[in-house]
């Protein structure tokens, strides 16, 4: 049985748990996954949610020249794996018995479930190795037209080394962060005459920078990440493959129970 005092806060990330579901209604089909939390781990019970944006801009133009079929398709890959766009941010943390964490976030195409553990280095220092995985809702069926649809999943590995003031008033984190995802169905779009059969792997690798400020239970959080990209695919019958480089600025209010 759980503490009576710890049934509130269980409720609390349910809610959350809940909230980053229903927030699959606020549409989107791109944006970034930002983390938006310290390297340190919640107490045990305590329980964070958080709402916000994100964002992701790409820095380099594809290969192919415009106009031709390689590049409809790389435009088409680009925006279901690399996913450049401003979306809604949905998160609930918890803390969880021997400094480990779970969360679980909504970031405009995906639903992320992670865990991790932090390692104390000092009083205010602390390492944490999270493992992520995540379910891509990247397609959904156009009115009036044939049904296609896309789904995919995906896995990242954050490592993360931060430091925490008396209080926990502001904290800072920064750290690597790896990951790899793939999409597989049919596309339906105004460019194609019919849903189109479409694959995409995506790898990804780079670096993450955050800070949080706040006073008792309410913080705001804002992180920057940068990340190299590598996607290969085919779309019907075109084969491509192209490198290519992004920004994820990300905030959020963050309150916590």
């Amino acid at each position: 049985m759980h503490p009576p005092t710890a049934r509130p806060k269980l409720r609390l990330f349910a809610l959350a748990l809940a909230l980053a579901l229903c927030a699959l209604g606020l549409g989107g089909c791109g944006g970034g996954a930002p983390l938006l939390h310290p390297a340190h781990v919640l107490s045990p019970g305590k329980v964070t949610l958080g709402a916000g944006l994100s964002g992701r801009p790409v820095l380099a133009a594809l290969p192919s020249a415009p106009g031709t079929e390689e590049a409809l398709a790389e435009s088409i890959l680009q925006d279901r794996t690399v996913a450049p766009a401003v979306a809604p941010w949905v998160g609930g943390r918890v803390g969880i018995a021997g400094a480990n964490e779970a969360g679980l976030t909504y970031s405009g195409r995906a639903v992320r479930l992670d865990g991790r553990h932090a390692f104390a280095l000092s009083k205010s220092v602390a390492l944490s190795m999270g493992l992520g995985g995540e379910l891509i809702l990247s397609g959904r069926p156009s009115e009036g037209k044939d049904a296609g649809s896309l789904l995919g999943g995906g896995l990242d590995v954050p490592l993360l080394i931060g430091w925490k003031s008396t209080g926990e008033l502001y904290s800072g984190w920064i750290g690597p962060r790896a990951g790899v995802s793939w999409v597989r169905g049919t596309y339906p779009s105004a460019d194609l005459d019919k849903p189109t059969t479409l694959t995409g792997e995506h790898v990804r690798v780079g670096m993450v920078a955050g800070l949080r400020l706040g006073f008792r239970h309410v913080h705001v959080a804002v992180e920057i990440g940068g990340d190299w990209h590598a996607v290969s695919g085919r779309l019907g019958a075109t084969d491509v493959s192209f490198n290519q480089f992004s920004l994820t600025p990300a905030g959020a209010l963050i309150l916590g129970f």
